[in-house]
């Protein structure tokens, strides 16, 4: 028989909150209703229209003190539905040997699955009847996948989350590879960032000097040897070059523009290029060297957007937060390792507000399948990750002032 937690979850996984339309009216509605059944105060927060902010609140017995956050996103990454052996948004649960179960879904690891666990938490600490010292509000924020512009970046800044007076942060992890649990304390900054240059142009048969490609070769090319260095940096460490990703910063080449036909010399080319810089750089440091570099040679420079610094505290081992965090991962029986989230996450945001938060799902023995074909979690490992929340929950909100 189907559990009802799992049953629950998949109704999550089938809303099609997928990009470029994502389904978030149906989406919020869902989420209202399981904030009701499970007896949360519950609220919707729209800064931008149609991208809605879902609020939940498990109060505490000392509103005063600052509360403690779980965030999760609600919007997944387009499919390629004839690459997928089941329907992206049926949520299939098929049975594995041994009686287990997958369910396959976009969004199913990224990170729907982790917003499901929040609730249920939150359901079974509800139907407890236990009271904690601080306020647990949970949210479930849009367009984390498109860079949380209209997301989780205005919300951030907004009365809305100041008034929540949050004291520390749980976000996106991912599901452990192996038999260790990861969590992230820091990640790396994507930086999208365009170079346009500008030059003389004329027939293709002719050495014309000055040209935009010309201008722009040597940012292609320094930026390529800054990629090729990092790429040595990374395989150079001992350990799973996966889990190290986040210590050296990447850089790939991901659009050409320019030139109308192949017998005209272009006036303007561009090179955009999807960087992710380490945490281990000085962010601002870097931002000048881009800067530099294109004006080094009359280029153009163009941010997408331009990520502000982490202005929370490093989080110490003498950290009351990070101490009940381990100490729910040894009531589990399962072996916490810090490394430095590869990707960019909503974290980021509650970082520069000045919060510590720490990104974790404790999931173990998962192939990493995020925005991957045939994305799909384990129903045992999915149920236990119940409890975990449960404990963590009752663990961040039972710190003492």
């Amino acid at each position: 028989m189907e559990p009802a937690s799992v049953t629950r979850f998949r109704e999550y996984l089938k809303i099609e909150t997928v990009h470029p339309t994502p389904d978030y009216q149906k989406c919020t509605e869902f989420l209202v209703q399981q904030a009701e059944e499970i007896g949360l105060e519950c609220k919707v927060v729209e800064l931008v229209k149609g991208k809605p902010v879902v609020i939940m609140k498990l109060e505490g017995t000392d509103p005063s003190l600052p509360g403690i956050l779980l965030n999760s996103h609600t919007d997944v990454v387009p499919v390629y539905r004839e690459k997928w052996n089941y329907e992206p948004f049926e949520a299939t649960r098929v049975e594995i040997e041994g009686g287990d179960h997958r369910i396959y879904a976009r969004g199913s690891q990224d990170m729907k699955v982790t917003g499901s666990l929040y609730l249920e938490a939150f359901r079974e600490i509800k139907a407890s009847g236990k009271k904690f010292l601080r306020n647990v509000y949970s949210t479930f924020v849009p367009d984390e996948e498109i860079y949380s512009i209209e997301g989780m970046m205005p919300f951030s800044k907004s009365q809305e989350f100041k008034d929540m007076n949050i004291g520390f942060g749980i976000d996106e992890g991912v599901p452990s590879i192996n038999t260790n649990t990861y969590y992230f304390t820091s990640e790396r900054t994507t930086c999208p960032v365009k170079f346009t240059a500008h030059g003389n142009t004329g027939h293709g048969s002719q050495f014309i000097e000055g040209t935009a490609i010309e201008k722009l070769l040597p940012i292609i090319n320094e930026l390529s040897q800054l990629r090729v260095d990092e790429k040595a940096r990374l395989h150079a460490m001992s350990g799973n070059p996966l889990l190290n990703q986040g210590s050296v910063t990447s850089a790939n080449l991901t659009i050409l523009e320019g030139g109308k036909q192949p017998n005209v010399v272009p006036a303007t080319y561009s090179a955009t290029f999807d960087l992710r810089v380490s945490p281990l750089r000085s962010l601002d440091e870097f931002y000048k060297y881009l800067e530099d570099l294109a004006a080094t040679n009359d280029c153009e420079i163009e941010f997408h957007y331009r990520d502000e610094s982490d202005k929370s505290a490093k989080i110490t081992d003498s950290n009351p937060f990070l101490i009940a965090l381990k100490s729910t991962c040894s009531k589990m029986g399962l072996n916490p390792i810090e490394v430095v989230m590869p990707a960019a996450t909503d974290a980021r945001f509650v970082r520069q507000a000045g919060i510590q938060t720490i990104g974790i799902n404790p999931m173990l023995n998962h192939p990493l399948l995020a925005h991957d074909h045939d994305e799909y979690v384990v129903e045992s490992e999915y149920i236990k990750a119940i409890p975990f929340y449960t404990d963590l929950i009752e663990g961040l909100a039972s710190v003492s002032a």
